[in-house]
C-alpha cells in the first residue's frame, strides 16, 4: 500500500476562519455538541455553498419545536438543506442526495461533522463519498463531550440505546469469510458493557481482542470503560490493547498490526468506542474490504447522551489514493 500522510489538529477560530467548503454535512441532534462546529463556522464567517443537515425521523419523533434539536435554525446560516433519513436504514438518505449528485461529483472540498451521527451512518456516508461521489479527501470534524450522562449516577448505568439489540453487518462492510478459517473479533470498547458481551456471544470468535481508549478524553473515562465491560475484560482469554481515544490514525495502525499478526484470519470489528476510534476502523475497513464491521442495532436510541462540549478536532482524510 502506498504511504499516506494524515493530518489531525485541534479546531481553533484562527484556523477555521481560513476554511471554505462546497458541502458541510452534519447530523441533527439534541446534544449541545451537535452544532458546535456549525456555530464556530458562523462566528468566523466560513464560506459554505450548501449545508446538508441529516434530519433523522427517530430523533424528531415526539419532540416539540423548542427542543435543542432545532437550534440549527437559530445559528444563522440560510443555506441549510435538510436530508430526511432514518437511523435504522443507513441508505435512507441516498434518494435525497441523488438530486445533488452532479454538484457532489464536482465538489472539491467536503466536510463531515461526525459528532452526532450514529457510527453505521457515518461509515455509510464515508464509503458513499469515496465510491459514488469520488471525493478525494474529506475534512472530518468531531467535538468531544465534556461528560456522558449516567442516569443513576453510577458507571454501569450508561445506555446509548433502548430496547432489544440486533447484531448486524454495517452495509458495505461485509468482508469475505473463508470456510473454516480462524475468526478474530476486535471490539473497540465503549461504556455500554452489555453491547460488547452480546457481540462476543453472537460472533463466537476463535480469538477476541478488546481496545480501550487510552489516553481518554479525561482520565476517568478509561476506567469507566473497563469497569462497564468487566464481564468481557475479566476473561483470561481476551486480550486488551489500547489506542488514543481521539486519534483515528492510531486506531488504524493498531488494526493494521492485528491483521498482520493474524495472517489470513477473518477479522470482525465492532466499533463501540469513541467516534474517532470508529473513524479509524472505518478507514481501515475501506482499505481492507475483506474485513467485516458489525454493530448492535437497538430498537431506538437515547435522544441525549452527553453534556456540553470539550475539544473539537479536525481530521484530513484522503479517500482515493492512487
Amino acid at each position: 500500500m502506498k504511504k499516506v500522510l494524515y493530518k489531525m489538529e485541534l479546531v481553533s477560530s484562527e484556523e477555521i476562519k481560513r476554511d471554505s467548503f462546497d458541502f458541510f454535512l452534519l447530523a441533527g441532534g439534541s446534544d449541545f455538541r451537535a452544532y458546535q462546529i456549525m456555530r464556530l463556522m458562523k462566528t468566523e464567517n466560513v464560506s459554505i455553498n450548501k449545508i446538508l443537515l441529516f434530519d433523522f425521523l427517530e430523533r424528531v419523533h415526539d419532540i416539540d419545536k423548542n427542543d435543542p434539536y432545532y437550534e440549527y435554525q437559530e445559528v444563522g446560516f440560510k443555506n441549510i438543506f435538510p436530508i430526511q433519513c432514518s437511523i435504522k436504514a443507513t441508505n435512507s438518505c441516498l434518494q435525497n442526495l441523488i438530486p445533488l449528485e452532479s454538484e457532489l461529483l464536482a465538489a472539491q472540498k467536503v466536510a463531515l461533522d461526525i459528532s452526532c451521527f450514529t457510527k453505521p451512518f457515518f461509515f455509510y456516508l464515508i464509503k458513499l463519498f469515496k465510491e459514488r461521489f469520488k471525493v478525494k479527501e474529506l475534512t472530518i470534524f468531531y467535538t468531544e463531550p465534556q461528560s456522558y450522562l449516567f442516569p443513576r449516577g453510577i458507571f454501569s448505568s450508561y445506555r446509548s440505546s433502548i430496547g432489544p439489540i440486533t447484531i448486524l453487518e454495517i452495509p458495505g462492510f461485509s468482508g469475505f469469510e473463508t470456510r473454516g478459517g480462524k475468526r478474530v473479533l476486535v471490539i473497540l470498547l465503549g461504556f455500554d458493557g452489555d453491547l460488547s458481551k452480546e457481540i462476543y456471544e453472537d460472533i463466537s470468535p476463535s480469538e477476541t481482542l478488546v481496545v480501550n481508549g487510552f489516553p481518554s478524553y479525561t482520565p476517568k473515562f478509561k476506567d469507566i470503560s473497563l469497569i462497564a465491560n468487566e464481564k468481557l475484560t475479566s476473561d483470561k482469554d481476551v486480550e486488551i490493547a489500547f489506542s488514543r481515544a481521539n486519534n483515528p490514525f492510531e486506531a488504524f495502525n493498531l488494526l493494521e498490526y492485528i491483521k498482520k499478526r493474524n495472517g489470513n484470519a477473518f477479522i470482525n470489528i465492532a466499533p463501540l468506542g469513541t467516534k474517532p476510534m470508529a473513524l479509524g476502523a472505518c478507514l481501515f475497513a475501506l482499505y481492507h474490504p475483506d474485513v467485516r464491521v458489525v454493530y448492535p442495532l437497538p430498537e431506538t436510541y437515547e435522544k441525549v447522551t452527553t453534556n456540553r462540549c470539550w475539544n473539537s478536532w479536525r481530521y484530513l482524510i484522503p479517500l482515493n489514493v492512487t
